[in-house]
């Protein structure tokens, strides 16, 4: 059973029994990224030390994941590049702190994950797609590259060549595509991805104490959440190109 405990503007806080907390993005249909600090990162810490979950599952309301950035408000930061700039690396310590976290993190993904709805679902352990979900990273059709940890997170994940490839053409791919390159772990069912993901938390959970799994964590997750530098520098390439971006 899903309780609601409290909500953010565009984010819900939801619990699967005693050991699984559960992210929502919660904003409209194509559940947009409207501002890169998508959450309160201090309410989502106080949150997880209440409940002490073992397993932390994002996922979208509705249809989809999320379509990503809301384009208009980005259009919106022309004339003051610097703002979003900042912007984009508070945004990125959530989702630093999420990749870090010493829990079991699932991305739950139904219908579209595009850029930034992308970013987010990267910085989970894994992510299950749904047969009907689609990936891509649009950024470049509006002369723009991804800014949310897209560049440093992809790369990391499916090697150089792939994460350009996908990065570089703007393509849309499919379920099965992303699980060949090695982007999800899983195809799941249409409307069964969060399902599966409470099934593979407490599949994992079962034999593995919360001590053992921050120790297993802390040696497996850290080598790609000390970035900080290359999240930065991919702050200042994406303001950068937002003073040449296409205002149509």
């Amino acid at each position: 059973m899903i309780i609601n405990t409290e909500s953010a503007p565009m984010v819900q806080y939801d619990t699967v029994g005693e050991n699984i907390g559960v992210l929502r993005l919660h904003n409209g249909r194509d559940n947009l990224v409207d501002h890169a600090i998508f959450l309160d990162l201090f309410q989502l810490k106080q949150w997880l030390n209440n409940y002490k979950f073992k397993g932390l599952i994002l996922t979208g309301e509705g249809r989809n994941f999320s379509k990503g950035a809301n384009v208009n408000r980005i259009r919106e930061y022309k004339g003051c590049p610097e703002i979003l700039e900042k912007e984009l690396n508070e945004g990125k310590k959530i989702l630093s702190y999420i990749e870090a976290l010493p829990l079991i993190t699932v991305a739950a993904i139904e219908g579209a994950c595009f850029g930034a709805g992308l970013e987010i679902a990267l910085s989970c352990n894994y992510r299950l797609a749904a047969e009907n979900a689609l990936f891509s990273f649009p950024e470049v059709t509006l002369g723009l590259l991804p800014g949310f940890g897209g560049t440093i997170r992809l790369p990391a994940l499916i090697g150089q060549r792939a994460a350009k490839r996908l990065i570089s053409s703007g393509n849309m791919i499919t379920s099965e595509d992303a699980m060949r390159i090695g982007l999800t772990d899983e195809i799941t069912g249409k409307k069964e991805a969060f399902q599966k993901a409470v099934e593979l938390i407490e599949g994992m959970v079962n034999h593995c104490s919360g001590k053992q799994m921050e120790y297993l964590s802390g040696m497996l997750d850290q080598p790609w959440t000390d970035c900080l530098p290359m999240y930065e520098k991919e702050s200042k390439n994406f303001t950068e190109l937002i003073k040449t971006m296409d205002m149509g």
